[in-house]
């Protein structure tokens, strides 16, 4: 297996992607380890080239698609890298980057959940944990089980507190993003929403769909958007840190969109997606195929209320943590 010269003189991320998807292919993983869950596309290939390179009718064009180096096989077949991020999604960019990661697990960096109370590491496991991402596919997060957390000190936030994700729910995959963000920049997101004239981002009642302003009796709260103020830019930004981005890309984002929801005013449970069921859009939405559609929800709380005063998020295709898998009872089976 070969490797095709990097078209820039410098070797960057995108050149060590392919050094590490090769000697991950050819001399680290037996051939038939970490295959896609499809299947193989080609027999006598490493498993995990066909898992890395999905092929044209799985595999998204993002931006930075042109500065991908692809490998090419012993029968002069190319195929694309996988890109590769640390557990809490830190993309590994140069081999430097692997080993100062490889030392300070050796060397058993403690995180501060894991140190007891008498200052010894509760962890004593010293393995790297590296995952493999397709190319043209975005990071994902792996929780094992509801309550792991997974420390981000790469994000940055003004309080200077940790930023931290709890897992709350395996499926769907749901998150408790702590410290985040503080009051001030609540308050300063919200005064700004409040503030705005402009018809396309000012407060009013919620619409829906990917394109235009289409009233829908399904969601009845008030909305607005702030693309481009102080405050929205670095809560844009640190959302992308939070998701695995290691740069941020205006275009891979929605506007800061700024909700109120009254008395009486809801949004019924949906799927928090872009469905464009009769193919009215342009853009291809499929992102099982090469599509693209909305990668995660981040939900801020700007406000706080009392126990039992509304506000509540219910996630109703989730269970409840510990909930025996005999006692589960589906929606349909209550009504009927």
């Amino acid at each position: 297996m070969d490797h095709i010269d990097a078209p820039s003189s410098e070797f960057d991320k995108y050149d060590f992607d392919s050094v590490m998807t090769r000697a991950l292919a050819s001399s680290i993983l037996s051939s038939d380890s970490c295959g896609p869950a499809r299947g193989s596309a080609k027999n006598g290939i490493p498993e995990l080239l066909n898992f890395c390179d999905m092929g044209e009718d799985h595999t998204p064009v993002l931006l930075d698609h042109e500065n991908l180096v692809p490998l090419v096989d012993s029968h002069g077949d190319y195929y694309f890298p996988c890109h590769f991020h640390t557990r809490e999604g830190v993309r590994i960019a140069s081999i430097g980057e692997l080993a100062d990661l490889a030392r300070k697990k050796k060397e058993g960096t403690c995180s501060p959940e894991q140190m007891s109370d008498s200052g010894t590491c509760a962890s004593s496991s010293n393995e790297l944990h590296i995952y493999a991402v397709p190319a043209g596919r975005l990071f994902i997060f792996a929780p094992k089980y509801v309550g792991e957390i997974f420390d981000l000190p790469h994000v940055k936030v003004s309080s200077g507190l940790p930023v931290s994700l709890k897992v709350i729910s395996i499926t769907p995959r749901v998150f408790d993003v702590i410290n985040f963000f503080d009051r001030d920049e609540s308050s300063r997101i919200v005064e700004k929403a409040l503030k705005e004239t402009s018809e396309t981002h000012r407060m009013k009642r919620s619409s829906t769909g990917a394109s235009g302003y289409n009233v829908n009796s399904q969601r009845t709260s008030e909305n607005g958007f702030d693309t481009h103020g102080k405050e929205a830019q670095k809560v844009k930004r640190r959302c992308l840190d939070v998701l695995g981005f290691d740069h941020y890309e205006e275009s891979m984002t929605d506007g800061l969109q700024v909700l109120r929801y009254n008395k009486t005013t809801a949004y019924i449970p949906h799927m928090d997606w872009i469905d464009d069921h009769y193919k009215r859009e342009e853009h291809n939405f499929d992102s099982a195929g090469v599509g693209s559609n909305r990668f995660a929800t981040i939900l801020l709380y700007m406000s706080d209320l009392d126990e039992n005063d509304g506000g509540e998020t219910v996630f109703k295709e989730g269970w409840p943590v510990g909930q025996p898998v005999e006692e589960r009872v589906q929606i349909d089976e209550v009504r009927n």
